[in-house]
């Protein structure tokens, strides 16, 4: 009867045990769900009420720099991809879509050609994928998530830590597994870190092994809003480039 009733007092301790972890699991779970759910929010917020937003992307990886300009106003939008590879030698491309027809312009070595599609442009905004047939987002959100279940999973595998990066309060997101995160079998580590404030990104780290040596590949963002102007928009002077068929 002794050793019946020593072996139900263990029990409990475990099942309590096994309670109290569980409890903890779910608190931790349910505040990373919040702020990946707030992050969200705020992004497509104003993702979708701006039509008025410069954006600034730059890539480094110690030998190649890669920079993306965005300029959106009302319905038009113009990307400059500037990239610089290790001999310093640069390749600009210009892209400008308009709501039914796209305009590429890229310079190498010299060269300028011009390309032009008569097609009509995806609509931009987030969590509109069900309202139109093609559709895009152009600020960095990595919380956006359509699906329960995968904002479930994000919650459960991603880590979450406060800290302050670039004078701003942030969060850093790290996963083995995020559905906005770019996995491949290089890349050992991936780091964001979002501004709590605005839930804009601030700054992507990236641990890639290549050629057996970890390289870290660095991701800066920048975004403002109501600044771009008539001027931003125009075209480059279309007599300058050659007309690719």
């Amino acid at each position: 009867m002794k050793k019946e009733k020593r072996e139900m007092k263990l029990w409990k301790k475990i099942l309590i045990v096994i309670v109290i972890i569980l409890i903890i699991f779910v608190g931790i779970t349910l505040r990373k769900l919040i702020i990946l759910n707030d992050i969200d929010n705020k992004v497509s917020k104003l993702e979708n009420n701006n039509d008025n937003i410069y954006i600034e992307v730059i890539v480094n990886n110690g030998t190649h720099i890669s920079k993306l300009t965005r300029f959106i106003k009302d319905n038009i939008d113009k990307v400059i991809v500037e990239n610089i590879d290790n001999k310093g030698e640069k390749t600009t491309t210009i892209q400008i879509t308009y709501p039914n027809q796209r305009k590429v312009f890229t310079e190498k070595d010299g060269m300028k050609v011009m390309s032009v599609y008569d097609e009509t442009a995806p609509k931009r905004g987030a969590h509109i994928e069900n309202t139109t047939s093609s559709s895009y987002s152009s600020i960095v959100n990595f919380a956006y998530n359509n699906s329960i279940p995968e904002k479930i999973l994000d919650s459960v595998l991603t880590n979450i830590k406060d800290m302050k990066m670039d004078e701003k309060q942030c969060y850093e997101l790290s996963s083995l597994y995020n559905s906005n995160f770019m996995y491949s079998e290089n890349k050992k580590e991936i780091k964001a870190y979002i501004e709590k404030d605005t839930g804009l990104p601030i700054k992507l780290i990236e641990v890639v092994n290549e050629n057996g040596k970890n390289v870290e590949n660095v991701t800066t963002y920048k975004y403002q809003f109501n600044i771009v102007t008539d001027e931003d928009m125009q075209e480059p002077n279309n007599q300058e480039y050659t007309l690719q068929r």
